[in-house]
């Protein structure tokens, strides 16, 4: 009779046992996809069994939903699909970026989309709708499968929800598994996908409070407030210094490869540069990918830790709201400040971050004139930015603050032997290591040589100017994310500040990182400004730095901005785009073709008339061309598109009758 009742049980709750072995396999298979074998994730499971257990049960609880649905294969079905699609979605993404999946990755969805043809062909993408259309009709059948639901099911979801919020509050409130904001691949890693790809969406469900009132923050200022009126005078040059920044896209040190050897040194200037000027390691918030979040800490001297994990400053927090940052400072000395990037404007909506970082002029590459033919980012040419570095200090009356960010070494790498290389690899490598490494160099040696054109320039220059070259994070190689060949910090990266002309004395900071980097520069150059400025310089040596960092950056860009002391407040500026005005000088009809001609124009360059897009043809930077029966237009108008074919800058509008020959 018992043996019946057991037998009877089972046949009836036999779906409960299922749940947990099938969350158990789960969780299992996903640490299988993040560690990429099996024998790491027995390892894993033995080495950091709470760890395990923590996923297992976040598993556990997101299939729990089936004991309170009718349609309980369907159900796990789709979250079975939700979370596999979620595990190789992150291997994916982490193989090729070299960072994580997170939750902030859905707020660059329009990034993704420009750069998804560089790392997929056209089949490989049909392949995947395929995929996903097959699973959807499967998920269809599967919806009509219906089962009982009991009373009792209710009480153990209820139970299992309960225990798993109360659980994961008890692990964040005692901070057993906090994130590692410096080592994302490594958090990622040592607390298991599931929780990590979790817990990266809990900071968007808080939000920022800063305590304006306590004892801590009075303090602060009242510190701030002494060594204001103890400090040293800025700098009172008559001939200020023009600074350049470059910021190297994917830099290191090829030399620093073991079992890599080199015809010739592909960074000879670089490295030649160093032995006569001050040079170091930063360390920077990302690896592989995340240029704008280097380009932040720079720029603003404030670290990403104050930001949530995995977001991009650019496309949420600078979309809306000015900070100050070394463009604030350079603008109220007299100053012209100019951002320089030889990609498209909008990528990482840069056309709106640059204003509210306070710069006057923006020069994207739908800006520099030319014909630059499909957008690949792996195939710029630095030379054309390089160029307008130069262009810029030429045409200038004021001194000049020129942000340049390259992009011609950025990723991915080629995996032919190229016959045109200047530089070839050897050594122990395996060729698909040797390949791509072959390639990089080869990118590298082409922007050193860009690097010495620039330096050159300015020693014939009478004008006093500081360089500074650093790097935004290291390439993401297959022979640097190799302990066995590559053994330094993946986070750490190479600066270089030189200058034609005697700077003032100052040490760089202990340890340096990428948010310190900016006020380095202005000690060299003599100049205090700088609410950040400040605190690093009065506290980066004190055992509480990090909490005060913390406190400060809080105030400057969630609340009233205390900080900033009523100096240098931030403000969007009016920024204009590009070195020169695009012009119209004349227009001319031959038949159905309309001849355009002006200055500045680029293959970017889209013609309007009347308000109506044309499809244009870039002859040259001072000729256009469109097809056309209309005779009697009014207005004729250039606007330039970017990515996505995204209307930026302000374009030239004129009268037909004032050009009309």
């Amino acid at each position: 009779m018992l043996k019946q009742k057991i037998m009877k049980s089972l046949r009836t709750n036999w779906y409960y046992s299922v749940w947990v072995i099938y969350s158990f396999f789960l969780t299992f298979i996903m640490q299988w996809i993040q560690l990429k074998s099996i024998t790491s994730v027995f390892q894993y499971i033995h080495e950091s069994t709470f760890y395990f257990i923590v996923n297992f049960f976040i598993v556990l609880t997101s299939l729990s939903v089936i004991l309170v649905t009718k349609r309980k294969v369907f159900m796990v079905s789709l979250i079975t699909f939700l979370w596999g699609f979620l595990s190789l979605a992150n291997a994916i993404v982490t193989h090729f970026r070299g960072t994580p999946l997170m939750f902030s990755d859905v707020f660059l969805i329009k990034e993704a989309t420009k750069l998804i043809n560089l790392y997929f062909t056209p089949t490989m993408i049909t392949g995947f709708c395929v995929v996903v259309v097959i699973l959807f009709l499967i998920l269809g059948f599967l919806f009509k499968v219906k089962s009982v639901v009991k009373r009792i099911d209710y009480v153990i979801f209820g139970v299992i929800c309960s225990c798993s919020v109360l659980g994961l509050s008890i692990v964040e409130k005692n901070n057993w598994m906090e994130p590692m904001k410096s080592n994302d691949t490594k958090s990622y890693e040592t607390y298991g996908f599931a929780y990590s790809i979790l817990n990266s969406i809990y900071p968007y469900l808080t939000s920022e409070e800063i305590a304006y009132d306590s004892e801590e923050v009075t303090e602060l200022l009242d510190s701030l407030s002494i060594h204001e009126s103890t400090s040293r005078v800025s700098s009172d040059e008559e001939t200020p210094y023009n600074l350049i920044v470059v910021q190297l896209e994917s830099f290191m040190d090829p030399l620093l490869i073991e079992g890599a050897l080199y015809s010739e040194d592909p960074i000879a200037t670089f490295r030649a540069l160093t032995e006569i000027s001050p040079h170091g390691y930063l360390t920077v918030p990302t690896f592989g990918a995340g240029t704008v979040m280097t380009e932040f800490e720079v720029l603003t001297s404030i670290s990403m830790s104050a930001l949530k994990p995995g977001e991009i400053p650019y496309d949420a927090l600078l979309c809306t709201t000015p900070v100050q940052s070394l463009a604030t400072i350079f603008n109220s000395l007299g100053y012209q400040t100019t951002f320089l990037h030889n990609y498209e404007g909008n990528f990482y909506n840069r056309h709106l971050a640059i204003r509210n970082l306070g710069f006057d002029v923006y020069v994207p590459l739908e800006y520099m004139a030319g014909n630059h033919g499909i957008h690949q980012i792996d195939q710029t040419d630095d030379g054309l930015l390089f160029d307008y570095v130069i262009k810029t200090l030429e045409q200038s009356e004021q001194p000049d603050f020129v942000y340049a960010v390259t992009a011609g070494t950025h990723q991915p790498y080629s995996l032919t032997d190229g016959e045109d290389s200047k530089v070839t690899v050897s050594g122990t490598l395996d060729e698909a290591d040797r390949l791509p490494l072959q390639d990089y160099v080869n990118r590298m040696y082409n922007l050193d040589q860009q690097i010495a054109r620039l330096v050159e320039y300015i020693n014939q220059s009478e004008e006093p100017t500081l360089l500074v070259f650093f790097s935004d994070h290291l390439p993401n190689l297959s022979v640097v994310t190799n302990q066995n060949t590559y053994s330094s910090d993946l986070y750490q990266t190479p600066y270089l500040i030189y200058s034609n002309a005697t700077l003032k004395e100052a040490l760089p900071y202990q340890d340096m990182t990428s948010y310190q980097l900016g006020a380095y520069v202005l000690n060299l150059l003599g100049i205090e400004e700088g609410a950040m400025h400040k605190i690093h310089d009065l506290y980066h040596a004190s055992d509480n730095y990090q909490e005060t960092l913390d406190l400060v950056q809080k105030d400057l860009l969630y609340g009233e901005g205390r900080f900033y002391e009523g100096k240098l407040l931030p403000t969007s500026s009016d920024l204009f785009f590009g070195l020169g005005q695009l012009q119209i000088e004349s227009i001319e009809q031959e038949g159905d073709i309309l001849h355009i001609y002006g200055e500045s124009f680029s293959s970017e360059s889209r013609v309007y008339l009347d308000g109506e897009a044309l499809s244009t043809t870039f002859v040259s930077s001072t000729h256009l061309q469109v097809v056309t029966n209309k005779t009697n237009c009014q207005t004729i108008e250039i606007k330039q598109h970017s990515g996505l074919d995204q209307e930026i800058g302000q374009g030239v509008r004129v009268s037909v009758d004032e050009v009309k020959k």
